[in-house]
């Protein structure tokens, strides 16, 4: 079996989206590589987050991760 299915949740999902977002309409250092290659970045990126200060209660998660990937993601 080459794939094996893995539950993505809701958080993983916004994540991902708005990493993708963010490198396609920003210059970043990511925005030409590969998707193979950009995965374990966002991954990182996503444990990033989740330890940082932009990963706080009292902002939607969405803020969160949009002001995180505005000031970390280059």
């Amino acid at each position: 079996m080459r794939f094996k299915l893995k539950i993505m949740t809701y958080e993983d999902f916004l994540f991902s989206q708005l990493f993708m977002n963010h490198i396609e309409n920003n210059e970043t250092e990511y925005q030409e590589l590969e998707y193979d290659l950009i995965f374990p970045e966002v991954l990182k990126h996503q444990k990033l987050f989740l330890k940082s200060n932009f990963n706080v209660d009292v902002r939607s998660e969405y803020d969160c991760i949009v002001d995180y990937l505005i000031n970390e993601v280059k």
